[in-house]
């Protein structure tokens, strides 16, 4: 049989993972399906990469950062056309402050120290033609303690593209293609933060799958401006809650199409369109400056009680974005980073949602429990207004290589007025990347620091603040 477990927080998903059990008698064909399949998913994927690994690669292809060839292999004398590989992963070592009355294992857990895979990722893709562009990507999240002995490599993308011409481009499927902001589509191996900003990712895992969903999009460049505009059909929803008096939540009896779209002017250097995601920070290899607005929309997507009566609301979400990466001092090395967001978000009367990543705790004691939720969680997105700033500085490079051993260090912080609280939600990150390889090989020390809520009756207000402190290190290959 198969069981799914998902981390929520005041009716949030933050993840899902997909953990098998199987019996020794596999009389039911079902079962053994799954298993064949499970059974096979790595070993089809090692030997894709051994496959390609026979092709000879081009002697004149650039080496990357490491030195080596990429993981790409051309599919004519011009070069034009490829297939190609990437891999990461995102190691996480973490002490938690959890919440008041999160338990594990029905234990109360004052705080967490442990050891998980925040992501892991395997792309496949390639240039097929002059016009057709696919890509597919395996992966999952939040692999920890809590996860079971087996998690499943789910398919996370896939989508082609058909290109008309620097304008216009058309694709569809499950992809990342995402309208709002900058960072609804989070390059997420290639940020300054230890990880995304919820607060740009409104519908994560409640009508999308780690953000992906099934539709169609449009993409393209006028001279400085960039666009993309998305139609998607929106999962259902995985942890569906009662209306409740006068508080908004997602409801699953409506399935009305989602639109997403989201414009940009490159005032500097373009950046590239090619994949759907943005990065965090180029490490001064470009010089960036864009102003960026997108929006959100579904009908009936909430619905809520008043005086007992059901009634729907539409998801209206509205942002605007600056975003800044400016070398400094090429000869040093040195560089800025820098992000402002504007969120103005409307799910419909006092909306609000918690979100713990990668939670370490798995159960609350209500006698004890805050509005928080358990674990690592805390109110994050919500009906309201949110601004959402970073800043990072790039040090120069130490020794003779200063284009290795490069320190920067940042700060976050997201100010929200949400309609439910009484009082405005300040959470902030500080931290510090050391690049040993670019974002090929880098460690990243955060410490995150939240409010706690509770519910006093009549108001919910911040009574105490909680520490999270992470060692991460990243790996890509590519």
């Amino acid at each position: 049989m198969s069981r799914k477990i998902w981390d929520t927080s005041d009716g949030g998903i933050i993840a899902i993972q997909q953990i098998y059990y199987f019996p020794t008698n596999h009389h039911c064909p079902n079962q053994a399906l799954h298993h064949m399949i499970y059974k096979k998913t790595i070993p089809v994927l090692i030997g894709i990469v051994i496959f390609f690994s026979q092709y000879s690669i081009s002697q004149e292809q650039l080496t990357n950062p490491f030195g080596n060839k990429p993981l790409k292999w051309y599919l004519n004398e011009n070069d034009t056309q490829w297939l190609g590989l990437h891999t990461y992963l995102q190691l996480w070592t973490r002490v938690n402050d959890n919440n008041p009355g999160s338990t594990v294992s029905e234990e109360i857990q004052n705080t967490t120290t442990d050891v998980s895979i925040r992501r892991f990722r395997l792309a496949i893709k390639g240039q097929l033609t002059e016009k057709l562009f696919v890509y597919t990507q395996f992966g999952t999240n939040n692999l920890n303690y809590l996860s079971g002995r087996e998690t499943s490599i789910k398919l996370l993308d896939a989508y082609a593209e058909y290109n008309f011409s620097e304008k216009f481009t058309i694709g569809g499927g499950k992809s990342l293609w995402n309208g709002l902001s900058r960072f609804s589509a989070p390059s997420t191996s290639k940020l300054m933060i230890a990880d995304v900003p919820f607060l740009a990712l409104p519908t994560v895992n409640t009508t999308d799958d780690l953000l992906r969903n099934l539709g169609l999009y449009a993409k393209g460049k006028f001279h400085k401006m960039d666009y993309r505009f998305i139609i998607s059909k929106p999962f259902p929803i995985q942890n569906e809650i009662e209306p409740a008096e006068g508080v908004a939540e997602f409801a699953n009896t409506h399935a009305d199409m989602q639109y997403a779209g989201y414009v940009k002017y490159e005032f500097l250097q373009p950046e590239s369109n090619k994949y759907a995601s943005h990065r965090g920070t180029y490490l001064g290899s470009k010089r960036v400056l864009n102003v960026g607005a997108g929006f959100k929309y579904q009908s009936d997507a909430l619905c809520s009680l008043n005086e007992g009566e059901e009634q729907f609301h539409d998801m209206n979400l509205l942002a605007a974005d600056v975003f800044l990466d400016l070398p400094i001092n090429k000869e040093k090395g040195t560089a800025l980073s820098a992000y402002f967001g504007f969120f103005e978000y409307d799910f419909g009367p006092s909306y609000i949602r918690s979100i713990g990543a990668n939670n370490p705790t798995n159960g609350l004691n209500p006698e004890s429990a805050s509005f928080n939720g358990k674990g690592n969680s805390y109110p994050v997105i919500g009906t309201g207004t949110s601004v959402l700033y970073q800043m990072g500085y790039l040090l120069g490079g130490i020794g003779k290589n200063r284009d290795k051993g490069k320190l920067q260090p940042y700060a976050r912080i997201q100010y929200s007025d949400f309609d439910r609280l009484d009082e405005p939600m300040i959470s902030y990150d500080v931290g510090v990347n050391y690049f040993l390889n670019g974002h090929l090989s880098k460690f990243t020390l955060n410490a995150q620091n939240r409010p706690v809520f509770f519910d006093m009756g009549n108001t919910i207000e911040s009574k105490d603040r909680k520490w999270m402190v992470v060692l991460q290190y990243q790996f890509r290959i590519q």
